[in-house]
């Protein structure tokens, strides 16, 4: 049985990111029916994040999400990524954990997301490692292309830093 916010949740789904005034205003329905509504939250997460660049309110609506659904993986896919981006690789690193225990849960996103971190943090080393890990647990044309293409990456950015410190390892 659908509900209202459900009804509300569907129409802004279908109007993002293409009508953003319809999109958010579907979301104010969605959620005043139902303030802990996950898909609503989620939404308007990835709405403040990827539209008005207000990661604050982008984690809010996240934290809200996934208190209100803690198994749905986009949201806690997302969430991780956010995280990355704030810079607050220990709580990424939980959440990548307790990800990873999630049925239907691709492995290759959770070592892509561990490379990340590491990439992030100029640990090269270990961003090549998990990203390879990463090509293991891949099934598809599509991720081993994203993955080839995310270790040519970071081998340049490896090779990068090696020339400009004299061939020494940056931490």
């Amino acid at each position: 049985m659908s509900t209202l916010a459900d009804q509300y949740y569907i129409k802004a789904l279908d109007q993002y990111p293409y009508s953003l005034e319809e999109a958010i205003e579907n979301l104010g329905y969605a959620l005043s029916h139902n303030s802990e509504h996950s898909g609503a939250n989620y939404l308007m997460g990835k709405l403040h994040q990827e539209q008005m660049n207000n990661l604050q309110k982008a984690e809010e609506y996240y934290i809200k999400a996934v208190a209100s659904n803690p198994d749905d993986l986009n949201v806690c896919i997302d969430y991780v990524l956010l995280l990355i981006i704030l810079k607050e690789y220990d709580k990424a690193q939980k959440l990548i954990v307790y990800t990873n225990k999630l049925k239907g849960i691709d492995l290759s996103k959770i070592y892509s997301l561990r490379a990340l971190i590491y990439e992030h943090q100029h640990d090269y080393e270990k961003a090549l490692s998990l990203y390879q890990e990463a090509r293991l647990e891949a099934y598809d044309d599509d991720c081993m292309s994203r993955l080839n293409n995310e270790i040519k990456k970071v081998k340049m950015k490896k090779k990068l830093i090696d020339k400009s410190n004299g061939k020494t390892k940056v931490s």
